[in-house]
């Protein structure tokens, strides 16, 4: 079960259709669109929204999050991937956060993110 904790939430203009369900939970960029890379995301899409309104997005914090691929090691370095969802990292990506949990392709699950630097993973 993916649950919430502390968050520190941003407000962003949607300049796409975020009121989508495939929208929300995944990974946003600073100019309202979903994102597929971690050095161009400004948080977890939490709220939904048609273009041109306001969304609300988890930049620092424990948040639901689309997982788009098995997590099996908790605390594991995550990445965002092809439409905002959260992947495990290789060295040298980008990550956005940790697995809290672990959970498969498709889930939405708990992690913690922060968006706020987008440190490359080294890998140990």
């Amino acid at each position: 079960m993916a649950t919430e904790g502390r968050q520190n939430k941003w407000p962003i203009v949607a300049t796409e259709d975020l009121s989508v369900a495939t929208a929300r939970y995944h990974a946003v960029s600073f100019a309202g669109l979903v994102v597929g890379s971690s050095s161009r995301a400004a948080g977890i899409l939490v709220t939904s929204a048609r273009s041109g309104e306001r969304v609300s997005v988890v930049y620092e914090g424990i948040a639901k999050a689309a997982i788009g691929g098995t997590v099996t090691t908790l605390g594991y370095p995550l990445k965002i991937t092809t439409s905002g969802w959260l992947v495990v990292a290789a060295s040298g990506d980008a990550t956005c956060g940790r697995a809290t949990v672990a959970c498969a392709s498709g889930d939405l699950a708990e992690v913690m993110v922060d968006f706020m630097t987008v440190p490359a993973w080294t890998g140990t």
